[in-house]
């Protein structure tokens, strides 16, 4: 499959491709608008009464709708200038990158996102899903499935704090919920490199398949190729999501893998393809990675590729069938069954989605609203009316330009329907796996802008660098000053010079930082306040010194949301720490809370 100059554009050509550019960018305005209204109305009406808990309404008034502005006026600049007599066109000849020029920027993305995570941000895994990773990554590092339970502790399974964990008969063991792929490749990665640097080395690994796809798809046209990799590695989403542990970088990664593969169309590509497809289908859910393969399959039954369709199809049910069962036979390796209560929603993970499904709602529209507005705000500002041009142009007919998009829109509509909020991310994660399709896109419009003789070469330079330059550290900056108030409020709590402390809630996600090292070898112990009751605090001091992390100290959190920092603790922190001093245990007074460091946040 290769997409190829077709030599000197006619004038009428020439036109028919500067109104199609002028269409996109009205059309796309059209869109943002739309977005940025849709995220208001879930301002105004679904998340008014409790403001200061959702991050969904924080990040769009804080951080989206700001940019979202911005970038209607950077678009409605460029619909002025498309096709102006008075800003000639350059050549798309200036636009190639070749050479060391292009190593250097394969390799960026990476590099920024690794110097982020490792001296810039703080080296701090922020929501419960990266702490998770981590601490698999712990678990199979020791060579072990899970980290069993000590006895004593299983009576506090919750209380430390057992989100995201995956049952393991009664409370015998610790694991999370999620398939374990993600989590095995940043142990693997660990062992040879700094923990951090794992993530961005896999986005280095799906930058360099990417480039390669644009190398085989457009192998005379280098401004094409440029346009590929220029709208990828400016990326806000990739590059920032990448200093995280999430799974969404490895299934970025392997999604452009095997898409590099499966385009070889040769059987030991193809079986390739299929091992890359084991490993990505098993990553952290199930479903991510099959919704990227399965609009390819049906590129297949359209070229009637009957034997390779059969393959992949075989395969892949054999893949479902392993990972659907991998949590159901991990949690039965307990002596005890599992008792009720003590999962979420079931083992398996059919039973969870069985559980999640639920009518559709208007809410969950204007959440996507906002999910898609802060994805669109998170990438480069031309990556949507380029790609729209591929996606709704002459070439809309293509299967394989179907191939690309349809994946991403079948994820659109299963997340409005099962989980509208993503609560933390940076840009919308659930549709990062698809970013190399999206940049593929973006090069197949911009392709046929070249062709007919209307690619827009200074604008596409001048809102590179616009994104490279300002809204690329905009965004690290409103990242960082999240981190930073979580990071210090944690460094808060385990300064305490104790053996227990029991954390307070009172502040947004504080559930998160309730955290320890799967085999417990941490000092202080970390307990949640809302697990435990009046009688577990003399078991629990028995012979060990206990702490109270009260509200004040978890501070630096509600500075970066702009609420009230709490000036006591909570009504059942106080009757928990009186029922220490009844019970004559060894209380140690947390010392002042540390002043946040660096970070901040959009006003």
């Amino acid at each position: 499959m290769e997409f190829s100059n077709s030599g000197k554009p006619e004038p009428e050509e020439r036109q028919h491709a500067s109104a199609a550019l002028k269409r996109a960018l009205f059309i796309t305005i059209i869109v943002v608008f739309a977005l940025i209204t849709g995220a208001y109305r879930t301002i105004s009406i679904i998340f008014a009464s409790q403001p200061e808990l959702n991050l969904t309404m924080f990040f769009a008034t804080k951080q989206d709708i700001p940019v979202g502005a911005a970038t209607l006026l950077g678009l409605g600049a460029l619909l002025l200038a498309a096709g102006n007599p008075r800003f000639p066109a350059l050549s798309p000849a200036r636009l190639r990158i070749s050479g060391l020029a292009a190593i250097a920027l394969i390799a960026a993305p990476a590099l920024i996102a690794f110097v982020l995570r490792q001296y810039v941000f703080p080296d701090y895994d922020l929501s419960r899903d990266e702490q998770m990773v981590t601490y698999d990554a712990a678990i199979f590092s020791a060579g072990k499935l899970f980290e069993p339970v000590p006895p004593f502790w299983r009576d506090y399974y919750h209380a430390l704090n057992s989100t995201f964990l995956l049952p393991v008969g009664d409370r015998a063991g610790f694991v999370s919920a999620y398939l374990p792929g993600n989590a095995a490749l940043h142990a693997l990665i660990g062992t040879m490199l700094p923990a951090s640097a794992a993530s961005p080395l896999l986005l280095l690994i799906g930058t360099i398949a990417l480039w390669r796809i644009a190398v085989q798809l457009w192998p005379d046209s280098p401004s094409t190729r440029a346009v590929v990799l220029l709208v990828f590695a400016t990326s806000s989403q990739i590059i920032v999501t990448a200093t995280a542990t999430y799974a969404m970088t490895a299934h970025l990664a392997l999604n452009c893998v095997w898409l590099c593969l499966f385009l070889k169309r040769r059987p030991a590509a193809h079986a390739a393809a299929i091992a890359v497809g084991f490993v990505a289908t098993g990553l952290h859910q199930p479903l991510f990675h099959p919704f990227f393969v399965a609009p390819f399959l049906l590129l297949l039954l359209r070229e009637r590729a009957w034997k390779e369709l059969a393959a992949y199809v075989l395969c892949y049910g054999v893949i479902g069938l392993f990972w659907l069962g991998w949590q159901p036979w991990l949690s039965a390796h307990g002596v005890a069954p599992v008792l009720a209560g003590h999962g979420s929603g079931g083992v398996g993970y059919l039973d969870r989605l069985r559980d999640a499904i639920h009518p559709l709602e208007p809410a969950g529209i204007w959440v996507m609203a906002a999910n898609l507005l802060r994805f669109v705000t998170w990438n480069h500002l031309l990556l949507l009316p380029l790609a729209g041009l591929a996606m709704f142009g002459t070439r809309r007919g293509d299967p394989f330009v179907q191939a690309l998009w349809i994946g991403a829109a079948m994820v659109i509509v299963f997340m409005t329907i099962m989980l509208p909020a993503q609560v933390n991310g940076w840009g919308y994660r659930y549709l990062h796996g698809f970013l190399g399709n999206a940049a593929l896109l973006a090069g197949i419009g911009w392709h046929r802008l070249e062709r007919d003789g209307a690619a827009p070469v200074r604008s596409f330079a001048w809102l590179t660098a616009l994104g490279a330059v300002v809204i690329l550290p905009l965004h690290a900056w409103m990242a960082g000053g999240q981190l930073w108030g979580y990071a210090s409020a944690r460094a808060n709590i385990v300064a305490i010079n104790a053996d227990i402390v029991i954390v307070d809630e009172g502040v947004p996600f504080s559930g998160d930082l309730v955290l320890n090292r799967a085999d417990l070898s941490n000092r202080p112990i970390l307990l949640s306040r809302s697990e435990l009751t009046t009688k577990d605090i003399p078991v629990l001091c028995k012979g060990r010194t206990i702490a109270f992390a009260d509200a004040q100290l978890l501070g630096s959190v509600s500075a970066y949301f702009g609420i009230p920092v709490p000036i006591r603790s909570t009504a059942w922190q106080a009757t928990l720490k009186d029922s220490a001093l009844a019970a004559g245990c060894r209380v140690i007074a947390p010392p002042v809370a540390l002043p946040p460091v660096g970070g901040g946040q959009l006003e």
